[in-house]
């Protein structure tokens, strides 16, 4: 069965039996200068670092979903997950913390596990956002993040 953790702004823990996927990781680093997480992380950051078969799905490249220092706690051989967008600044983001398994994922997606995960952009609204789709063998889930419209 498919389980979901909120732990802050739009960071989720979404568990399929013995794996994991992080999305958006945000710890306490203030966003552009200013923002704070709201509510504080829910658990811990050392165990979410912790978890074995752990993936993680970055949405985009603003602070508030892809949160440097705390992604630097992670075992680098983790799986970075991000849109194929044509800018490669999330790309380059997480190479400067030390990781180097990367993958992209378009429209047709991509089985990761038992994760199928699908980015769905509009490059006419923005060139660096995307919704996500992850469909598990129970369940499907919308990660919008900042995508309102």
């Amino acid at each position: 069965m498919t389980e979901i953790m909120f732990l802050n702004h739009s960071s989720v823990l979404i568990k399929y039996k013995n794996e994991y996927l992080l999305c958006d990781p945000w710890n306490t680093k203030p966003a552009f200068g200013s923002w704070l997480p709201t509510f504080p992380l829910f658990v811990h950051p050392t165990y979410i670092a912790s978890i074995n078969n752990l993936k993680i799905l970055i949405s985009h490249g603003h602070d508030d979903h892809c949160d440097d220092e705390f992604l630097q706690l992670f075992n680098k051989n983790s799986l970075i997950i991000s849109s194929d967008f044509v800018s490669p600044s999330v790309k380059n983001r997480v190479k400067k913390i030390g990781f180097e398994n990367y993958i992209s994922v378009d429209e047709k997606g991509k089985e990761i596990g038992s994760f199928h995960i699908r980015s769905i952009r509009n490059d006419d609204i923005s060139e660096d956002d995307a919704i996500y789709t992850i469909k598990t063998p129970d369940s499907l889930i919308i990660h919008a993040n900042d995508n309102w419209f």
